[in-house]
């Protein structure tokens, strides 16, 4: 009984019931007064459908409101629901790089290896940098998105050659348990650097974390009707109709098992499209075939 007091929409529905009491037994003491001081049947009747019309206000205005407030209190729950998750994640997240860099570190430090288990341990140290690198940034990214001021720095570039320098630093680290497959088109475009490296960065951790390993994934760039398309495709989960919106919310995650396998902050997706829309794109969800996730990216040349 102690958890029901202390459940706030406990102590609501519990003042709605009394509300709606207290009007019904006040309109039966209105209605009963109104018997009594209206003798001319026509004007008492006037009066009770007034007293009824006021009361059915009351009620929809009332019910509407309990609604209201139900619904936004769910949505701050889901909220701290998903925060939550989110922090263990982060948490997770950032210890583990940690304690692999602490112990390739340690086995520098008091072994004697041959420079070819050194340089292995170096590239491997590299890897787990790079990975909270991008967490870091994944976090910084989505702070200034929060506080409206993330800007971009716009230059002319050559896009197929920043998708594939993003590639080839992921190769030995995110990719490499998987086939890469690339079909680039030259293109050019106006945009921010730093900004598209986070997109495909972000899109291809998916792919890769979402994928069996020896899986495919392809990238492809083209350019159609002043248009650039770039299309990220892997043959991984993929996700479900009905949740390819969801997948762009802040802190969101698929609750399937190789989600909960998998560890992740639920802001990739978010800050992709983001970063897209500041680019005056758009992004889609679609499904691959036979199984997996399409991505497709549209960016207007001019």
């Amino acid at each position: 009984m102690r958890r029901y007091i202390r459940n706030p929409l406990f102590l609501f529905y519990l003042l709605v019931i009394y509300v709606v009491t207290q009007f019904s037994w006040w309109l039966y003491l209105i209605a009963s007064l109104y018997g009594k001081i209206y003798a001319d049947p026509v004007l008492l009747e006037k009066k009770t459908m007034m007293l009824v019309g006021e009361g059915t206000v009351f009620v929809i205005i009332l019910f509407g409101g309990v609604f209201m407030i139900r619904r936004a209190y769910q949505k701050e729950h889901d909220l701290n629901k998903m925060q939550e998750n989110f922090l263990l994640s982060v948490s997770h997240e950032l210890k583990t790089p940690i304690s692999s860099i602490t112990l390739f570190l340690q086995t520098l430090r008091k072994r004697d290896l041959d420079p070819a288990r050194r340089d292995e341990i170096y590239a491997q140290s590299l890897n787990e940098i790079k990975r909270l690198e991008s967490l870091v940034s994944n976090l910084l990214i989505t702070r200034s998105i929060e506080n409206r001021n993330y800007y971009l720095n716009k230059s002319p570039l050559q896009l197929d050659e920043l998708i594939q320098s993003v590639c080839n630093s992921l190769n030995e680290s995110v990719l490499k348990k998987h086939t890469i497959r690339l079909n680039l088109q030259p293109a050019q475009m106006t945009g921010d650097k730093e900004s598209l490296v986070s997109i495909i960065t972000n899109l291809l951790q998916n792919a890769a974390k979402y994928s069996p390993a020896a899986s495919e994934i392809s990238i492809t760039l083209a350019e159609r009707n002043n248009t650039l398309i770039l299309e990220i495709a892997d043959q991984g989960i993929g996700i479900s109709d009905d949740k390819k919106e969801l997948a762009f919310q802040r802190f969101y995650r698929d609750e399937n098992e190789m989600t909960r396998k998998s560890k992740g902050t639920g802001l990739g997706l978010f800050i992709v499209r983001f970063l897209v829309e500041q680019h005056g794109g758009n992004i889609a969800l679609l499904d691959n075939k036979p199984q997996g996730l399409r991505v497709i990216i549209e960016f207007k040349t001019n």
